[in-house]
């Protein structure tokens, strides 16, 4: 899963792919989630997700995390109990909410939910987000500026007990 999600940061970079770009509205340029918008604030954010369970790395990075009463466009997060940022990335813990700042703004925020059907997810942004420049069985992307919004279908980790999910993210891993 975590390999199909650098694969479609990089395609979107590709040359091939960047005039592609031209044709994105100028609309979707902040990509927005459930509320939630990307250069939204790190204050702004914890307190739309007082369940969140934020930690700094360094300085300028924090991730948030959440795994209690997630869901997405009528998907919900089924997590294993017990889910801590130590353990976030294991297999019983992938599923759930995380948002990623620099600097104190949103850089990245993912929903991970159980499922193998992105197809209604993919309509419901469709709609919002408008055409994207990639629409497969296994991913959809959108891409503005140095913005994508992606949903993804796959395994969540490479171990063998992990699930599969579907993954509705949004990133500027390059914000202005």
């Amino acid at each position: 899963m975590r390999l199909l999600m650098i694969l479609v940061l990089v395609l979107v970079e590709t040359p091939s792919l960047l005039a592609l770009k031209q044709f994105q509205s100028a609309g979707s340029e902040s990509f927005e989630l459930e509320g939630d918008k990307l250069g939204e604030s790190l204050e702004s954010f914890a307190s739309q997700h007082p369940k969140a369970n934020c930690v700094e790395s360094t300085k300028t990075r924090a991730s948030c995390y959440q795994w209690a009463e997630v869901s997405i466009l009528g998907m919900k997060a089924h997590p294993d109990p017990g889910c801590t940022p130590k353990i976030y990335s294991s297999a019983g813990c992938v599923q759930g909410l995380t948002g990623q700042f620099m600097e104190k703004r949103l850089i990245s925020l993912s929903y991970a939910v159980s499922g193998t059907d992105k197809s209604e997810a993919t309509a419901a942004l469709k709609k919002k987000f408008g055409t994207p420049i990639i629409d497969t069985s296994e991913a959809t992307l959108w891409s503005s500026g140095s913005a994508i919004a992606s949903v993804v279908v796959g395994k969540a980790t490479e171990t063998s007990d992990g699930p599969i999910l579907v993954t509705v993210l949004i990133s500027n891993p390059n914000p202005k």
